[in-house]
């Protein structure tokens, strides 16, 4: 008995110790890999994985691995409630077996008798009372995991998912400082800095530039039929549609509202323009969502300016494109106009 609280008492010393390296991470994946590294060497066990809810997906994603091979770490997010680490998120209950391919909400048991695993534990990361994910740890050869093993691991298992949660919190703070939130592209202040730079290189290496000035045709009256939440929905959707229609130099942000700004290095009018028709066809292809889950087909206007021709600077060449923005409007909206002193 004596023993067993001395174990007891250096392996929550332990824990504490753990608990203020995971204060200084680099980021989220350091944070990761820390856990489950350590996770494995507090409880002795062979392997760790820890899951983690995927906001875009709405499941349940192995975030990091350790002691496990390539195979089982590229198993597929899963639904919260689904399997044995899904009903753990759900029902915020540790789990604990000796053997895990018998168990029957186990939902990967080929891949865990290729892997050899035998034992095994879950517990909830839980942050303030909220299930952020599990973390789980696993033995092939050695004995069951215990009582004791268990209480360890939950105790560390809210020191990480604190750690992961401020974690996230900063790198999504450090995000904000450059990206739209809603739109998840650059930002008004970020994009006019990555104007400047493009045009300081244009200059030095003497090459054309152009930038496009852009804003969704009807935005407003879009907004009072359906709504602000679909409105965001459309802002987040006509915002992906452009990002996959540029190329890997161009760079797009938010301007506000619903009005945006691309700059396209090392080109000329007509290849911008090119870029544009493109964009176009992408989005009147797309079935934006408005209400009741009707089908919505929406337009854009665009003012496309080229550097040098038509200014050296970026408010000069914003300003320019947003005259011919206006006039695309003027003329009819859902077309492109190409800046010129008439």
């Amino acid at each position: 008995m004596f023993t067993h609280l001395l174990n007891t008492e250096a392996a929550l010393s332990k824990i504490f110790l753990i608990s203020e390296r995971l204060i200084i991470f680099d980021g989220i994946d350091d944070v990761f890999s820390h856990i489950v590294k350590t996770s494995v060497s507090l409880i002795g066990a062979e392997a760790a994985t820890i899951r983690t809810f995927e906001v875009a997906s709405g499941r349940l994603k192995i975030m990091k691995g350790y002691g496990i091979s390539q195979d089982f770490f590229s198993q597929p997010a899963i639904h919260i409630g689904e399997g044995i680490i899904g009903r753990v998120v759900l029902e915020g209950k540790p789990f604990m077996t000796e053997d895990l391919v018998s168990e029957p909400h186990c939902i990967n048991k080929e891949i865990a008798k290729l892997e050899g695993i035998k034992s095994f534990m879950c517990v909830p990361l839980k942050a303030k009372e909220v299930c952020i994910g599990a973390l789980s740890v696993y033995r092939k050869n050695k004995e069951a995991f215990t009582d004791h093993d268990m209480v360890l691991l939950n105790i560390f298992g809210m020191q990480a998912a604190e750690a992961i949660e401020k974690a996230t919190l900063i790198t999504e703070l450090t995000k904000q400082a450059s990206f739209d939130q809603l739109t998840d592209m650059y930002n008004k202040k970020a994009i006019l800095s990555i104007i400047d730079k493009n045009l300081s290189l244009s200059s030095r290496y003497e090459v054309k530039s152009c930038l496009i000035f852009l804003d969704i045709d009807g935005f407003k009256g879009f907004n009072d039929t359906h709504g602000h939440l679909l409105g965001d929905k459309l802002l987040h959707d006509f915002a992906t549609i452009l990002k996959k229609s540029l190329r890997k130099s161009d760079s797009v942000g938010r301007f506000g509202g619903d009005e945006f700004v691309i700059i396209v290095p090392h080109s000329t009018k007509e290849q911008a323009l090119h870029i544009v028709s493109k964009m176009k066809k992408n989005v009147e292809e797309h079935n934006f969502i408005g209400k009741e889950a009707t089908k919505v087909k929406i337009s854009f206007s665009a003012g496309i300016v080229g550097y040098p021709e038509d200014g050296n600077s970026a408010d000069e060449l914003i300003n320019k494109s947003d005259e011919a923005l206006y006039q695309s409007k003027a003329l009819g909206k859902n077309r492109v106009t190409l800046w010129s002193p008439n």
